[in-house]
């Protein structure tokens, strides 16, 4: 029984050297009894940092803020049975991410699945169709062809999720008892001749760029849409010279982070408006402008052609703006090279990295055009008149959601970090924006679910010395508050909640709005009993408060300053009174 221990222990501990070896640096574990050997493993690697996060939902989004932030892989470490099934909300966001995760459960021999022992259900492909791979371990065996098997497949395992696209991957690894080494037994891992890959890169022959640079030189009105992804300051850098050209627009939402743009066009000539001013070739208003009701204004802001990259776009007013006012020619810039047809005008797939593509295309020159009649120019007078309009409107509403998060979003320290729940704190900001912030934005827009947007911002701030500010609502800072409960909570978190008392999202969308109001209140707004400073108390950390503007503005700096602690500033608002708010400025604008 000893020898047959020793080598399960050694085959695990050969694992998470394998892992090591392959760039994996961070790991999250669940406790549990299955998993005790793989726990060990992990746990006990010198060049592994593994930290302990019970709830295996909070930890899985916990592991996916460490990767949003990093791109690189994280591991995921659960006992089996249910616990597996937990981290379901967390890998599916992964996925929509494209954000790379590997994921181990413990498991049972197979010939006890379904035979009624505990902790027991069917893991094999547990989190399909929303995993890019799925791999199983065969049962611990001494024979080197086993163990050969089992290296393999943790170097294909970590290959896959990081290429040719990134996302989750699934490694179910059964256990045979006994699960726990002996007293004073010693295993380290050995070093393991591994499969190392190569990140791949996409081209295109000059045959395929010629009829792509004859589009992009006769579009009078060419549209380029950024969806969701990290900052690349490179990409950002092309975009801006692409901004020179009065034909070219630049629209994203702020989770595309191309609002940081702004720090790379200060050599850029700028577009002159009759006033005089000047305003950079990004636009940050957008959706305000798409608000107008005038066709006519649309017709001519609809695009010849429109060029889209990155991850989903937040505004529901682009999508119908797109899908009903279709361009000509519609390019996806897409390295895995998928149909994603969000405004239903798709014309080409072009499978590049959007760097690469932008930056070949900026090698071509458009015939010169006349600024004050250009595309460019509608979009940049339409955009200072949306700014007037917003602060106008801004400086005369009663105080509620929208206008806290003008003001925290103007408090917010540069180089600092922004991560939004779904449900309003993430409209608010894409309307309000962050123009020539050097701020990073992230949100899980993959699904756009309120779970885990409290644990993913814990994940963030881990991997940075850097503020790190999650804005949510109550429901959303509730429904996750156990990615609060561990040892790991770093003292760079700030939690913002707008706290309505309930889902007051349902009294501002269109549609839950016309319900009869028992309904609304009964079914849709779900008030709760809970309150911030308990949590707050519970979880050791700081506790702020403000009901009114005044002492919103005096009391964010302290907020905002170091401190040994993470610290939570709740913002009571009335649902009603945001409602009202948030209608009259949809009217107003």
């Amino acid at each position: 029984m000893a020898n047959l221990r020793m080598t399960k222990h050694q085959t695990l501990a050969n694992i998470a050297e394998i892992c090591a070896q392959q760039g994996i640096k961070q790991v999250i574990i669940s406790p549990g009894s299955r998993s005790a050997p793989l726990t060990t493993a992990f746990a006990r690697h010198p060049r592994l940092n593994s930290r302990v996060v019970m709830d295996e939902r909070a930890a899985g989004f916990i592991a996916l803020g460490i990767a949003q932030q990093t791109q690189k892989p994280v591991a995921l470490l659960c006992t089996s049975g249910t616990a597996a099934l937990n981290y379901g909300p967390a890998v599916a966001e992964a996925f929509y991410q494209r954000i790379p995760l590997l994921i181990f459960s413990a498991d049972r021999p197979s010939e006890w699945i379904d035979q009624q022992d505990g902790q027991t259900i069917r893991q094999s492909n547990l989190y399909a169709p929303h995993i890019r791979g799925s791999f199983q371990l065969p049962v611990e065996d001494p024979h080197p062809d086993a163990q050969w098997h089992a290296q393999r497949v943790i170097s294909e395992a970590t290959h896959c999720a990081q290429w040719p696209v990134p996302g989750p991957v699934h490694i179910n690894v059964p256990l045979r008892e006994p699960l726990y080494p002996s007293p004073g037994q010693r295993y380290r891992g050995q070093a393991q001749q591994i499969i190392r890959q190569s990140a791949p890169r996409a081209t295109l022959p000059a045959a395929d760029w010629k009829p792509l640079r004859a589009v992009w030189q006769s579009s009078a009105k060419t549209l380029i849409v950024a969806g969701m992804q990290p900052p690349q300051p490179a990409l950002l850098k092309t975009l801006h010279r692409l901004l020179q050209d009065p034909s070219v627009t630049l629209i994203g939402d702020l989770i595309a982070n191309v609002h940081q743009g702004a720090a790379f066009s200060a050599q850029q000539p700028a577009l002159s408006l009759p006033n005089g001013s000047a305003v950079s070739g990004q636009i940050a208003h957008w959706e305000m402008i798409l608000g107008t009701k005038s066709s006519t204004t649309k017709a001519a802001l609809t695009p010849d052609l429109l060029i889209s990259f990155g991850g989903p776009v937040v505004s529901k007013a682009l999508k119908l703006f797109l899908r009903k006012y279709k361009a000509q020619e519609h390019w996806r810039i897409d390295l895995a090279g998928q149909p994603v047809d969000t405004y239903q005008s798709l014309t080409r797939v072009i499978p590049l990295e959007a760097a690469y593509f932008f930056k070949n295309m900026a090698q071509t020159d458009k015939p010169a055009r006349a600024q004050r009649r250009s595309y460019q120019y509608l979009w940049l007078k339409m955009e200072k008149q949306a700014q007037r309009s917003l602060n106008t409107f801004l400086s005369a509403a009663p105080f509620g959601e929208f206008q806290a998060t003008a003001d925290i979003l103007c408090a917010l320290p540069e180089e600092s970090h922004l991560q939004l729940a779904n449900s309003m704190a993430v409209r608010y900001a894409n309307i309000l924006g962050l123009a020539g912030r050097q701020i990073r934005v992230n949100s899980n827009r993959g699904t756009s679910g309120i779970d885990g947007s409290l644990s993913a911002s814990v994940g963030a701030a881990l991997t940075t010395n850097s503020l790190t500010t999650l804005i949510t609502g109550d429901l959303a800072f509730f429904y996750d508050r156990n990615g609060l409960w561990h040892n790991h909570v770093p003292p760079n978190l700030r939690i913002i909640i707008l706290n309505n008392g309930g889902g007051g999202i349902f009294k501002l969308i269109d549609g839950p709005g016309n319900l009869p109001n028992a309904e609304l209140e009964e079914y849709f707004f779900t008030p709760h009993p809970l309150t911030v400073q308990n949590t707050a108390r519970d979880h050791n950390l700081s506790y702020f408060h403000a009901a009114t503007r005044s002492e919103l503005r005096r009391v964010l700096p302290d907020f905002f300053a170091p401190a040994a602690k993470a610290a939570i500033l709740e913002i009571p608002t009335d649902s009603e009174v945001n409602a009202q708010v948030f209608q009259q400025f949809k009217v107003q604008n």
